[in-house]
């Protein structure tokens, strides 16, 4: 291989991974179909989680935990990306950081609109007289902010606890993938706190990013091994990936309608 293509690394990701991986899939999406076809269970759950707003400090909590916590990571994240092509230290995570910006920028539009209004279901604030306090456009199944949440943090958990010639596993990354796990866990939940997801839109939702990462960090793979991707062409796929990225972004209506309430109302 040419010394240049290796220097650009992703984390090694090896047969035991993939089956790690699509293991979780595979039990979230069977867990996923339980809730779905068991009868009341899904609205008993959101219902369950919804009774705790009676309280307003917790109401106040996750309303703005729900609404703003994506946007304080995953900006973030991908600000921090675009400024690794200038910081060396950064530089060893930037194709991890890139896995995460293809991962929202092919995902998205697939969870929203094409799977959402593939199955068309109702959010539980629609569909039952809850006692809510955030509203969401759209349709429910899949969660896009479980897929997001995911999406975004998967390869860098995976990546902090990597143990190879490229990444050095320690305490202090040990506990930042168990930081950005726990970020992705309860931004997810939330969505059903808020009564605007069911648990199986949100298991459905992580299983995808899950399933989604697997088939392109084995396509990235593919791609350095070949020679496909390199320090020569690195840049232009990244800019077609941040296009994509930052054109969702900009005409997701849910986006628009956030940017309108707050820097245009």
């Amino acid at each position: 291989m040419d010394t240049k293509t290796s220097e650009l690394k992703l984390f090694e990701f090896g047969i035991q991974k993939k089956l790690i991986l699509l293991s979780c899939t595979a039990i979230l999406w069977i867990a996923a179909a339980i809730a779905y076809f068991t009868p009341g269970f899904d609205y008993w759950v959101v219902a369950s989680f919804t009774s705790p707003l009676a309280d307003p400090s917790l109401a106040n909590f996750w309303y703005g935990y729900t609404k703003y916590m994506l946007y304080v990571v995953e900006f973030p994240l991908f600000a921090i990306y675009l400024v690794s092509f200038k910081i060396n230290k950064l530089k060893p995570y930037r194709l991890v950081l890139f896995l995460s910006i293809v991962l929202l920028a092919i995902g998205n539009p697939i969870v929203d609109p094409i799977l959402k209004n593939f199955f068309a279901r109702p959010r539980p604030m629609i569909t039952f007289d809850l006692n809510t306090i955030y509203y969401a456009s759209g349709f429910s199944l899949p969660s896009g902010h479980a897929f997001q949440s995911f999406a975004v943090t998967l390869p860098l958990i995976i990546c902090f606890l990597t143990n190879d010639k490229t990444f050095q596993r320690n305490w202090i990354k040990i506990v930042l993938a168990l930081l950005l796990l726990i970020y992705a866990i309860t931004l997810s939940f939330s969505r059903i706190v808020v009564g605007v997801h069911y648990l199986s839109d949100v298991l459905f939702g992580i299983g995808f990013a899950i399933i989604l990462m697997l088939i392109l960090a084995s396509l990235l793979q593919w791609l350095l091994n070949t020679g496909r991707l390199n320090l020569q062409n690195e840049k232009w796929y990244a800019l077609v990936f941040v296009i994509l990225y930052v054109s969702y972004i900009i005409f997701s209506w849910d986006y628009f309608l956030w940017f309108r309430v707050h820097f245009i109302s």
